[in-house]
């Protein structure tokens, strides 16, 4: 731990004063009321081994607590959250982000030997009061800049099932009796490349299993194969759901690769039709919106559209059309063509109408006069 001082400035005493935590949406929580502990100088940065102000609070009823766990000092150094020590715009960590925007990684941001951290620490310190709200490192390490790697890995909406309680250990080994009452997960452990995970690999950028598992899935991420049909100009679009994406959402999004013939909005099956006027158009917003469509935080799925098949008619229905299928209302058409009357009776589940020469035949009984208003007597 570092030694104490006795300092008359109390700005330069090696420690860090704050009152709310440097932390993401999703490691706060979706309570929108959260009651947060705050003990100054509880414990050391993982990173700098500085005494730093340490918060404590629940995110969600079946959360278990979650506490900072770097100072804010080496959080604003690579822009990324106190706790889960990812990037707070993107979600994702230091490795992938350095690893797209082209950083290279022996270019570490903060010393990793104990004897320069805590130097380089109160030095960036100092140069952050004496120059007001501006970072000296925001721009050098491209905070600001993106890629098509980070488009295709980011991270739209909070991920809360990162805040769920540990694993129980005593379920782990099958002795633990408190069944539904036990505030831990029974599940097994996770086993593998990403059992073997730590704060400071992750805050440096270096041998981080979860970065590059996600690094080998950008890398198998393809593109949009045209197809061979030349006059598919459509492009399908899914995920457009609770209404949030409008036409001209879309439209403000594709008419910069073309121009734009249509878009149809399918509310109901949640998707979209955007159809091009050229092909060329169609191949250059495929090629580069493929697996990076977001519009208005929403991740949208990119495909080709299919090619309609010919509607095939039958000579009777291209001659006339049906009468049961051509009526829309509850009572059949007056004047029906008598050729017609037996699809009328079937859809209706009418009986025939009597012979005339049997019983009474009244107007009301006719089906063709269903309808037809008839004078009263």
């Amino acid at each position: 731990m570092a030694p104490s001082r006795s300092v008359s400035n109390l700005e330069a005493d090696g420690r860090e004063r704050s009152d709310f935590p440097i932390i993401c949406e999703s490691c706060l929580g979706d309570n929108p009321y959260v009651r947060m502990t705050r003990a100054d100088f509880d414990k050391e940065c993982y990173t700098c081994s500085r005494p730093f102000t340490v918060f404590r609070w629940k995110p969600g009823r079946d959360a278990r607590y979650k506490k900072t766990e770097i100072c804010q000092t080496c959080s604003k150094l690579q822009n990324v959250c106190q706790v889960c020590v990812l990037d707070l715009r993107t979600g994702l960590p230091v490795q992938v982000r350095n690893t797209a925007l082209g950083v290279n990684p022996n270019d570490a941001v903060l010393p990793k030997s104990d004897v320069n951290r805590e130097h380089f620490a109160e030095e960036h310190d100092r140069m952050v009061r004496a120059s007001g709200i501006i970072d000296p490192y925001e721009q050098e390490y491209g905070k600001s800049r993106t890629s098509d790697t980070i488009l295709k890995l980011q991270r739209t909406t909070p991920y809360y099932q990162r805040n769920r309680a540990h694993v129980c250990s005593f379920y782990a080994k099958g002795q633990c009796t408190r069944g539904a009452e036990c505030p831990y997960r029974h599940e097994m452990p996770i086993t593998g490349e990403l059992s073997n995970q730590n704060i400071k690999d992750r805050f440096h950028g270096v041998n981080d299993p979860v970065a590059l598992k996600l690094l080998r899935k950008a890398g198998e991420m393809g593109s949009l194969e045209p197809p061979e049909d030349e006059s598919i100009r459509t492009l399908y679009v899914g995920g457009v759901v609770d209404g949030r994406v409008s036409e001209q959402d879309l439209r403000d999004c594709f008419w910069v690769h073309g121009e734009i013939e249509s878009i149809r909005v399918v509310g109901q099956r949640g998707c979209a039709f955007v159809t091009y006027v050229t092909r060329e158009g169609a191949e250059k917003a495929a090629e580069e919106l493929c697996n990076k469509l977001v519009v208005k935080g929403l991740r949208l799925k990119l495909a080709w559209g299919r090619p309609q098949a010919p509607r095939v008619q039958d000579e009777g229905a291209s001659r006339q059309p049906d009468a049961a299928a051509a009526h829309c209302g509850w009572l059949p058409q007056v004047g029906v063509p008598q050729q017609d009357q037996s699809a009328v009776q079937q859809y209706y589940y009418m009986p025939p109408p009597p012979s005339q020469g049997g019983t009474t035949f009244y107007p009301s009984m006719d089906p063709q006069r269903m309808g037809a208003l008839v004078g009263r007597t």
